[in-house]
């Protein structure tokens, strides 16, 4: 093939001369004589110098035409080397915004773009003193935001730009574009801190100030969702001009929208679509039932599952199809479900199972405000009769509903415990017998601690009916416990709380917002819209520090609540990012579906295991509620306005990844997989359990203070190292330390008559976190406090590492922890080429 160059040669100067007469340049001076193909970058950047030099004093919209021209006529000729000249003036600098923004425009169109780089060079154009010409910069910016992989980058870029839109010397319209400009490019909190500029635009007295704060929320979409929004399009679609005529399109949008989902309401309302009683089957339910007749003729256990299972299945199906929330509860499933809301029953007040070693009946931890714990019992307790019914061998289920009964009611329990003569586990006897009187149990959803400093903890696991209530009494008690009659700080644990009900989410935040501040607002198409808002004081001073600690599976009540607190900038958030669940559900009773009936005797409104049953449809004796539809009917959106939901696309993978992105970001400490092995085998020897139970009464005021804090030291344990060296263990001593701890805390629990909280200050690197950022906010440090001091330490776990521990030193451990590896499963050959490399290493030494 023929060497293009000549004629490109040609050509290229021929374009200098068309783009001279198109500048009014005379055609001599801008052509150039032909030169050697070797030097075609430098003449790019040639051309490129001289139509910096024509843009002179051109508009933003006068640079972008000019750029688009020059990138069609010369760059589709000269291509990469276009591109390279380009890049190579960016990165040297340009000598005005005008050849930044000049420059970029025409990069974009180019092929393989840095788009980080790009941006880097065009940011400092956003504080040129032309107002109009900074613009065009932000406006820039926010449009390749999205290209941007490198997210230091993306970040850096949206500091920048909320710094621009929190100037008030700037220009209105520029801290506007500012702000959604921010909010294109930030992540997490910056996202957030974008919102709050336009939210406080809206709140202005300034009618611009409202304006450029209303129009942003709309180009974000946001207009329903955030209050005050709409008020103010209304007003400026009244008003001529262009900014009339934009809020007068969003709100023509808007008046569509709630067309259409009017139709919709209507015609479920109307019951639209449904044939007649007493109508012919549609063809896809008789394909569904020859489905049915397949699989129980033809499958392999076909033989073993019902018709009802098998149409159930295809229900769980249908709503499964919909979304992840969405599913069908039988009559037993919403049972359980509706129990663990409420949180209620009538029953002795304990967390109860089998245990897999002895298959005895066992008490793991009493609810300290329960009779149970009134009455004596214990955690480790054996629950070996209930009054004259043996329970050895008796199915869970079957034994705690002899348990549960109604309140005032007595049960004979016969208890049996570890140093007690086995053969009473198959004859008790009556001094074994703890009378029990039962009364209604509210499952507690709070745990508190009060931890050194005056930092109040307060651990919510789930929202049930009464858990706002719950919270406030913990904040109260903590007070009251504290040496100054005040809370440095409270630390609000939401770390694997899932969610509940929608309204104590509401209730919650109350309790730490002033009053009239929005927390949540739904949206739908099949209900009307709801929005949640603050109405009383709030319990914590608005001064105190607040920190909510949040995880991987806090979802739901726990992302409005933490949301809401961080869009009011009223917390910092610690932790990982949150599920990303922001839809709420509805459970719907199945039509055509009987539930029993019964006498409210207490009159809640809600059934009780012990009321008596007054229609019992299927005469079992039991009571059988309808089965529920749990359906996705609403999405949830956050004082700003944004909505946290993890999207998936049709086969399941994760489009938009969701969830409330914390303020400090911190993974909580993992373990390497050999010691967690390790770490379940001695657990599973039940020899520290038994260690603790042996010393406990001799040293109890010892180990209540370990519980509290043991300095992370092993040897205030008294007699730690001959258990140690008993266990021939792989663990290093800080392991163990660490395990025999927590055994230590589960005695110490019943005689202090509280749950610890899942949050422990002396090993919870996420906790300690948030306990810096209380003292931070408080203007006090952590070397302030010796228990803080001596235990604060992110500790990260290096897996080619192994701590000090058998005095025979690491090499052995290493070898020893790669054998324990191989019990569990064979050894890679990197593994097995190490093990017999430290052996040689070792057998040489000796």
């Amino acid at each position: 093939m023929q060497d293009p160059a000549p004629r490109s040669l040609a050509t290229r100067a021929a374009l200098i001369g068309l783009l001279g007469v198109a500048a009014g340049l005379p055609a001599a001076a801008a052509a150039r004589p032909a030169r050697p193909v070797t030097a075609m970058q430098s003449e790019a950047e040639e051309i490129l110098r001289e139509r910096i030099g024509a843009i002179g004093a051109m508009g933003p919209a006068e640079i972008w035409r000019e750029a688009g021209r020059v990138s069609a006529l010369v760059g589709d000729e000269m291509g990469a080397d276009f591109d390279a000249a380009i890049d190579r003036m960016l990165a040297g600098g340009s000598p005005t915004d005008r050849a930044r923004l000049f420059l970029a425009a025409m990069r974009i169109d180019g092929d393989e773009v840095d788009f980080a780089e790009v941006a880097e060079a065009v940011a400092p154009a956003v504080r040129a003193k032309d107002e109009e010409l900074a613009g065009a910069a932000v406006d820039f910016l926010g449009r390749i935001g999205p290209d941007i992989s490198d997210r230091d980058v993306r970040r850096d870029l949206a500091d920048q730009l909320l710094a621009l839109a929190r100037d008030a010397a700037a220009g209105i319209d520029l801290r506007a574009s500012a702000a959604m400009g921010a909010y294109g490019l930030g992540g997490g909190s910056q996202i957030v801190k974008a919102r709050r500029v336009l939210k406080d635009f809206l709140e202005s007295s300034d009618p611009t100030l409202r304006a450029a704060g209303a129009l942003g929320f709309a180009e974000m979409s946001s207009i329903e969702e955030v209050e005050g929004v709409e008020d103010e399009l209304e007003r400026l679609a009244r008003l001529p001009g262009p900014e009339g005529r934009l809020a007068r399109s969003y709100m023509d949008q808007l008046r569509t929208q709630r067309f259409n989902d009017r139709r919709i309401q209507d015609l479920l309302k109307s019951g639209g679509g449904r044939r007649a009683v007493g109508s012919t089957l549609p063809p896809e339910f008789t394909r569904l039932n020859t489905m049915i007749e397949v699989i129980q003729t033809a499958h392999l256990d076909g033989g073993d599952v019902s018709r009802d299972d098998l149409v159930e299945a295809a229900m769980q199906g249908m709503l499964g199809s919909l979304d992840r929330h969405s599913s069908y509860f039988s009559s037993e499933a919403y049972e359980k479900f509706e129990q663990d809301l409420r949180g209620e029953y009538g029953g002795i007040g304990a967390y109860v199972q089998t245990d897999p070693d002895d298959n005895l009946f066992t008490i793991t931890r009493p609810i300290y405000s329960g009779p149970a714990y009134e009455a004596g019992l214990s955690t480790d307790d054996k629950i070996i009769r209930i009054d004259d019914w043996p329970t050895v061998g008796e199915a869970t289920d079957d034994i705690i509903k002899r348990l549960k009964g109604r309140p005032g009611t007595t049960v004979r329990l016969y208890i049996w415990r570890s140093d007690m003569d086995p053969q009473l586990i198959e004859r008790p006897t009556e001094d074994m017998v703890v009378e029990v009187e039962r009364a209604q149990i509210a499952i507690p959803s709070v745990n508190r601690e009060l931890l050194p400093g005056d930092i109040g903890l307060v651990e919510l696991t789930s929202f049930g009916s009464d858990a706002a209530a719950e919270v406030r009494d913990a904040i109260q008690a903590l007070t009251e416990e504290s040496e100054t009659g005040a809370l440095t700080g409270v630390i609000l644990d939401l770390r694997n709380n899932t969610g509940g009900l929608l309204d104590q989410a509401a209730a919650v935040a109350d309790l730490f917002l002033p009053p009239g501040k929005l927390v949540v607002s739904t949206e739908s198409r099949v209900v009307r819209k709801q929005s949640f808002q603050t109405r009383r004081r709030p319990q914590i001073d608005v001064e105190t520090p607040v920190v909510v600690l949040i995880n991987r599976f806090s979802a739901s009540a726990s992302e409005i609540v933490s949301g809401a607190l961080q869009d009011h900038g009223r917390a910092t958030l610690v932790g990982q990012r949150s599920f990303g669940k922001g839809s709420v559900q509805r459970l719907i009773p199945m039509p055509r579906e009987p539930e029993d009936e019964y006498s409210d005797e207490n009159r809640n409104g809600r059934r009780d295991n012990w009321e008596p049953i007054t229609k019992d449809w299927d005469g079992d004796g039991e009571f059988d509620y309808a089965p529920r539809i749990k359906l996705t009917i609403e999405r949830y959106r956050l004082p700003l306005g944004r909505s946290i939901h993890r999207e998936f696309d049709e086969e399941g993978n994760i489009e938009s990844v969701g969830g409330i992105p914390p303020d400090v970001e911190i993974e909580p400490l993992r373990r390497e997989p050999w010691i967690l092995r390790e770490m379940r085998r001695i657990q599973q020897t039940r020899v520290l359990r038994n260690w603790v139970a042996e010393r406990f009464d001799g040293a109890r005021e010892t180990f209540e203070r370990l519980a509290y804090n043991d300095l992370d030291d092993p040897s205030i344990y008294p007699g730690f190292d001959d258990l140690y060296d008993s266990l021939d263990t792989t663990l290093s001593r800080d392991d163990v330390r660490f395990l025999l701890r927590i055994e230590v805390r589960r005695r110490v629990q019943d005689v202090r008559g509280s749950a610890f909280t899942y949050g422990d200050f002396t090993e919870d690197v996420q906790l300690q976190a948030a306990i810096e950022e209380i003292l931070r906010g408080a203007g006090k440090k952590v070397e302030d406090y010796a228990a803080y001091a001596r235990t604060f330490d992110v500790r990260e776990v290096d897996p080619n590492a192994v701590a000090a521990g058998p005095p025979a030193g690491g090499k052995v451990r290493r070898a020893l922890a790669l054998i324990t590896e191989a019990e569990s499963a064979p050894l890679t050959k990197e593994s097995a080429d190490e093990l017999r490399s430290l052996l040689d290493d070792l057998e040489k030494k000796n």
